[in-house]
């Protein structure tokens, strides 16, 4: 299926640019978002649920003070924060009601992230989301600081050339 028709017309990019270096000679580092929005294990479950709303995403990395990767808290962490409760207690809150009060990203959070270092190839990166089943992977620096996140579509981004 083509996604635009194919007349005689001009193309509304161009084809003559300079072709890219290879996947595996790209790093996750030239491609990858660096400014990424985090969260420390101290933050409230209400904080991260208004943040992720805000900022339409549907996790974030939680680090410490000095920047080193603990975890991810994600709306599925969210969610299954409160189906638990209503387990626990037998009781369903009524929409408008949460559990979210007094726990925090800490208590939620998934420990066990997947992670590349900065300098892994665009390759490395593509085959462990295709391999995991994710759409993005967080990238850490040589310290074990957060340096990035990398996603499915700045690898695409990156394949069709654009910014």
């Amino acid at each position: 299926m083509r996604a635009f028709p194919m007349t005689d017309r001009q193309m509304p990019f161009s084809t003559e640019t300079e072709p890219l270096p290879a996947p595996a000679l790209c790093t996750v580092g030239e491609v990858m978002v660096r400014e990424v929005l985090v969260v420390h294990p101290d933050t409230s479950l209400q904080t991260a649920a208004e943040l992720m709303l805000e900022h339409t995403i549907s996790g974030m990395p939680v680090v410490d003070a000095e920047g080193q990767l603990l975890g991810m808290v994600s709306k599925t962490d969210l969610v299954r924060h409160r189906l638990a409760a209503e387990d626990e207690t037998g009781v369903t809150l009524p929409s408008g009601q949460h559990v979210l009060d007094g726990t925090t990203v800490e208590d939620v959070m998934t420990r066990q992230v997947l992670a590349v270092p900065e300098g892994a190839s665009l390759t490395e990166a593509a085959k462990l989301m295709i391999d995991a089943g994710i759409h993005r992977v967080l990238v850490v620096s040589p310290r074990g600081t957060l340096a990035g996140l990398v996603s499915t579509s700045d690898i695409v981004r990156w394949v069709a050339g654009l910014p």
